[in-house]
């Protein structure tokens, strides 16, 4: 009798681990994920598209010139699925720091005070300036924005409102100063994204990988490609809510964030991985 309670407490036991509480699928993750980066659909009407001269933001340079899928069913291999969504890089020839003429941003330019709020909070924001990489149908180049913080908003914390000082674009060796460019913060998670239009479309640098808190792990790493309306969508080269890691990230791009004690933006090489905590990284 013993040892039939034994075995049958053991058989218990193998059920409960092999299935985990699940309560929380791949697709209740994506459906918060929605909720929480609502934004990037609507993200821009707000700010300030007072783009300057080309002239003043930029100096001439001559530039230099295995798939697999993921089921919330399965344990994947996290080395082999990282390596499946990183399989295309999005790294361009050319230093950028020799293209572009960029700044030291400045520290804590705008005071936001919400000690009359609810959450009863105040702090100083920064400017934020960064250089992307750009890919797309065989064009190539960077992309270089300043950013300043002209307000702020409270949700479960606060986070700030963001303008646009000046955007250049410079691809196949041709500058051109951008316009309709906003750059959305990403409200309290910080899943920040930005647009411009060019060359007749409007595109969206954003995220392809979240963790665990619906967070983004590393800077903005691929785009999306709509119609001049902004809102048709051409291409979807993030795919944040691909299961299938073989679709996850079709479109990268490198961007860094300039460092501000001294402006610096470091490495432009394709470090892209899957954050840990990635929804398509459980079991």
């Amino acid at each position: 009798m013993m040892k039939f309670h034994n075995v049958l407490f053991g058989c218990i036991a193998v059920l409960v681990i092999a299935c985990g509480d699940d309560s929380l699928s791949a697709s209740d993750v994506w459906s918060e994920n929605l909720s929480s980066s609502a934004w990037i659909a609507s993200s821009s009407s707000n700010s300030r598209n007072d783009v300057s001269s080309s002239s003043q933001n930029v100096i001439l340079s001559s530039s230099e010139g295995s798939s697999s899928s993921s089921s919330r069913h399965s344990v994947p291999d996290l080395e082999s699925s990282s390596s499946s969504a990183k399989k295309l890089s999005g790294e361009v020839a050319g230093n950028p720091l020799q293209i572009f003429k960029t700044r030291v941003p400045k520290k804590a330019v705008y005071h936001c005070d919400l000690t009359q709020e609810a959450i009863g909070q105040e702090g100083d924001f920064d400017q934020k300036d960064w250089i992307c990489s750009f890919k797309y149908a065989g064009m190539e180049g960077y992309v270089y924005v300043q950013a300043s913080p002209t307000g702020c908003s409270p949700h479960w914390g606060f986070y700030p409102d963001m303008s646009v000082d000046s955007a250049v674009i410079y691809v196949n060796g041709k500058y051109e100063t951008l316009n309709g460019v906003t750059y959305n913060w990403g409200g309290n998670h910080h899943a920040d994204s930005f647009r411009f239009s060019y060359d007749g479309k409007v595109f969206e640098y954003a995220h392809s990988s979240i963790n665990f808190a619906y967070r983004p792990c590393q800077e903005m790493d691929c785009l999306k490609a709509y119609e001049a309306d902004g809102i048709t969508i051409i291409e979807n080269g993030c795919n944040l809510n691909s299961e299938d890691l073989s679709d996850v990230r079709q479109l990268p791009i490198v961007c860094r964030f300039a460092n501000l004690e001294d402006g610096s933006f470091g490495d432009f090489t394709d470090n892209f991985e899957l954050c840990p905590g990635d929804f398509r990284l459980k079991e």
